[in-house]
């Protein structure tokens, strides 16, 4: 599966936006580009699951261990636009409302 990120800056907060599947073959993908966003300083850090078509629990897996990362480095984390199916799978597995928060 197929794997783009994009990464966006303004004002103190890096969005990093995910297109296409996130899962065992893409997930390591999603990890360096959060950590890498982590890594660079800003107060804030935003992961855009909009244009996600699909997640698996590679996927969340890479998502909780950037927002562990995040509170380790006292910045703030959150997703945002989670729809469709990436959305459900994030309710049913109960870490929506702690990665969006």
């Amino acid at each position: 599966m197929t794997l783009s990120l994009s990464t966006t800056r303004d004002a103190g907060t890096i969005t990093v936006t995910v297109t296409g599947a996130v899962d065992l073959s893409t997930a390591a993908a999603l990890d360096e580009a959060v950590a890498a966003a982590v890594d660079d300083g800003p107060p804030s850090v935003v992961v855009d699951l909009a244009a996600v078509t699909f997640i698996d629990s590679a996927g969340i897996n890479a998502l909780l261990k950037s927002r562990r990362l995040a509170d380790e480095r006292g910045r703030q984390f959150r997703i945002t636009n989670p729809t469709g199916i990436v959305r459900d799978v994030l309710d049913l597995t109960g870490v929506l409302d702690h990665l969006s928060g």
